[in-house]
């Protein structure tokens, strides 16, 4: 039976996935630095992903990132209906227009998203799993840092190159840019991470380890 802290958790890191996913199309700055909106809330992925790695295992984090996949899809094929759908008789064309920039353009944004983020989290899973195996319950933090350097860098040069190549938008620049204040967005939630994971510990007992290794033939077939 899968807890419902759990389940919150999980439901809280598909709903990051599909904001991120959605306000990624605008560029902010950042004092000097220019990078997809989707900064602003993308990190806390990476955050719950070294969470259900350290408290639920290896298994339970992949089957939340093939979760995150499934929904994004899904929300993207409900915003290629909804743009073809006709129009109210008061849906003008700079209505349509404007509905279509925003949502229109979520596939390649999608594509982007979703192939950076499950090779890059797989290499944070498999680097903090690998490390946690080292160290055992010790040295969370080093781990889920250092894991999450490797993993973003990865997610970034991917979603930016694939989301931004050709467009007015796409520079170089941007990559270490995104790497930059994702990483320090981490370094700093870390106090509030370590005490999460203590919490969430001690809140789900010693079983959580076990549900995750006891998982159905699907949950199987997507790790």
């Amino acid at each position: 039976m899968v807890s419902p802290l759990f389940s919150l958790l999980c439901t809280i890191f598909i709903t990051v996935m599909l904001v991120s996913n959605i306000i990624a199309l605008k560029m902010i700055s950042i004092g000097p630095l220019i990078v997809p909106a989707a900064v602003i809330i993308f990190p806390f992925t990476y955050i719950l992903s070294d969470v259900f790695n350290e408290v639920y295992g290896y298994r339970a984090t992949r089957r939340t990132a093939w979760y995150a996949f499934g929904a994004n899809l899904l929300m993207v094929a409900l915003f290629k209906l909804a743009i073809l759908m006709p129009g109210a008789p008061f849906w003008g064309p700079e209505a349509q227009k404007a509905f279509e920039d925003v949502l229109g353009g979520t596939w390649r944004i999608l594509v982007a998203s979703l192939t950076a983020y499950m090779v890059g989290d797989l290499v944070n899973d498999l680097i903090f799993r690998t490390m946690k195996g080292m160290h055992g319950e010790k040295k969370f933090g080093l781990r889920s840092v250092f894991s999450s350097m490797i993993g973003v860098a990865i997610d970034s040069v991917v979603f930016i190159t694939v989301a931004f190549y050709g467009t007015p938008f796409f520079t170089f620049a941007i990559i270490p840019s995104q790497w930059s204040v994702k990483i320090l967005y981490e370094i700093i939630l870390l106090p509030f991470t370590i005490w999460a994971v203590r919490k969430i510990k001690q809140m789900e007992g010693n079983i959580a380890n076990k549900k995750s290794e006891e998982l159905g033939i699907l949950d199987r077939l997507l790790i």
